[in-house]
Parts: structure tokens; sequence; C-alpha cells
């Protein structure tokens, strides 16, 4: 279960790149979040610069390159960068629009993420990359009533890992030949519902409870 703050008491959850319908789900049911960017970076929690969509064959995970730090013991999430390595933007536009290029909403979402996911997020820190697309895919999605702050105090342990919501199947364009495939990055919900993945998210998040602070 993620974190509580002391400040404000929502949820606490690390930086997500393109973060998962669980993610979003427990922000909805925490009535909003805090993406703790000051907390010490930890390179096992891979969704800070990789999402997972489904293409034509299934799963495909993108990943963001980043350039290492300097001392991997007393870096922060803010203190990540960005690496230019193999034009990496064109891959992740190229295979979403590959993915979702015949999905109902792709067509009036794609130059939204095309301003973001371009050559000018190279040199930028992680943390801001993936502030704007959070900010964008919860205005995106209709959820942009549920606020999520940066919280970039340093503190001594890391907040954990949203949980996996109850799976709630929603339309997925390949889904007569690959199944339901649950737990995706948000833009899967955002590209094949649009308008509706808010509600889809709300029904996710009735079945999540978090415990209160003391």
């Amino acid at each position: 279960m993620a974190a509580s703050d002391i400040s404000t008491g929502r949820l606490v959850l690390p930086p997500r790149y393109l973060g998962s319908v669980d993610y979003y789900a427990a922000i909805v049911a925490a009535g909003g979040g805090v993406t703790a960017t000051g907390w010490r970076f930890d390179k096992r929690r891979k969704a800070t610069h990789r999402c997972v969509i489904a293409d034509t064959r299934g799963l495909l995970t993108l990943t963001v390159p980043i350039v290492k730090p300097v001392s991997l013991t007393s870096a922060r999430w803010n203190d990540i960068i960005v690496s230019d390595h193999n034009h990496w933007w064109n891959l992740h536009i190229t295979a979403m629009r590959s993915a979702y290029g015949r999905t109902p909403f792709y067509e009036f979402y794609e130059d939204d993420f095309m301003a973001i996911i371009n050559s000018s997020a190279a040199g930028r820190r992680l943390t801001d990359l993936d502030l704007e697309l959070d900010a964008l895919l919860r205005r995106l999605m209709g959820i942009g009533e549920y606020p999520v702050t940066e919280h970039d105090g340093i503190e001594t342990a890391a907040p954990a890992d949203e949980r996996e919501a109850a799976v709630v199947k929603y339309y997925q364009i390949r889904s007569a030949e690959l199944g339901f495939l649950p737990h995706l990055s948000a833009v899967d919900l955002l590209f094949n519902m649009g308008p509706e993945s808010a509600i889809v998210l709300r029904e996710m998040a009735a079945g999540i409870s978090f415990p209160h602070s003391s």
C-alpha cells in the first residue's frame, strides 16, 4: 500500500511514466495524490520510466532511457535526467500509433502526447516529464478534480507502489485476438474509451480502500 503524506494525508506514490490504470484508480479512490519526487531513487522501480501498452502481438514495454546518476546511493528521483539514447521518443510515438492508431479516440489525443514525447524531453528531469504527462492524462481522462501535487522533500523511506485494483473490463480494440489485458498504461484506457475513461476508473476505485493515517 502506498504511504500517506504527513501534511496532506493523501496517497503518496512514486513518479510514473504514463502510469497504469491501477495508478489512476488509486488516485481516484484516495481523492487525490502526492508524487514523491524527492524520495531516494530506486532503480528497481522501473515504472518511473517505463510503461506497458498492448500492440498487435500482446504486451509491449516502452522505456525512457535515463542518464546514470553519479551516485546511486544518494540520488533522488528529481535528480534523474532523461537521455537522448536512440532518439527513444520516435520509437514511443511510432509504437503508440501502431498499437492505437485505429482505436476510437487516438486521433483526438495524439497531438497532445507528441507535444511532450519528443526531442525536447531529452535533458529534462525525469520527474518533470512524468508530471507533465500525468497532468495531461488526468485532464484528458476527466479526473482533473483529483489533485496530484509534488512533494520534493527528502525522506528516509520510499513510498510503496499502488496496489492492483480489481479488474474492470473496458473496450480494447484487440480483445477478440488477445483477450482483455489488465494493468496497462492509462493511455490504453484513454485511446479506447475516451471521455468514458473516468467511469471505468471510478468503478475500479470503488473496490480500493486505504487505511486512515494517524
